[in-house]
């Protein structure tokens, strides 16, 4: 299974057609111009690719990206752990 940080990049380059150049940890989500339905789409989106859930304040417009990633990354280690 890839990387979380490389699923998420992945996921907003190619879903919400954001440059590679601009996915940089402390890039909020707001910053890179998702709006809200944008980032229920978001989370929707990384919960089939990584298989956990994603809350909505994990994917708030004020989160970074690097946030996002650790978010992901604790929660799929936890769900691997079982």
């Amino acid at each position: 299974m890839p990387p979380v940080q490389t699923v998420v990049t992945t996921v907003l380059t190619e879903k919400f057609e954001v440059s590679p150049e601009s996915v940089l940890p402390d890039a909020t989500l707001e910053s890179l111009d998702l709006d809200s339905l944008a980032l229920a789409e978001l989370a929707l989106a990384l919960q089939e690719e990584l298989g956990v859930k994603v809350e909505e304040h994990e994917a708030a417009k004020r989160t970074t990206v690097g946030e996002l990633v650790a978010a992901l990354h604790a929660k799929r280690a936890e769900r691997d752990s079982l």
